[in-house]
């Protein structure tokens, strides 16, 4: 199984209550793709709840059976398009991709 992290810091505001509707857009966004995309095995898409210094805003915690549901995920246009509409909130992202079996 391939487990795909990915982490997303918001962009600076003006205001905190546009950084927090900045992020619940994000949560809703990626959480619209489970039951869209037929590779996801496992999603969740979660809010820091400790909003340190170094902490990032988002994260994604998903896995795929192999690396081609992976790609098929990734190409997918519902993917797409929240990776497009997520670059209007995100200013900075991570990503880890590791097999599980090893």
């Amino acid at each position: 199984m391939i487990r795909h992290i990915v982490l997303f810091k918001i962009k600076e505001f003006s205001s905190n209550e546009e950084k927090k509707q900045a992020l619940d857009e994000v949560l809703i966004n990626f959480r619209s793709l489970v039951g869209e995309i037929p590779q996801i095995r496992e999603y969740k898409v979660k809010p820091d709840i400790v909003h340190g210094t170094a902490s990032f805003d988002v994260i994604i915690d998903s896995s795929f059976d192999n690396l081609d549901d992976l790609k098929d995920y990734q190409m997918h246009p519902a993917h797409q398009y929240a990776v497009k509409q997520n670059q209007q909130w995100c200013c900075q992202k991570v990503i880890v991709d590791y097999n599980t079996e090893y």
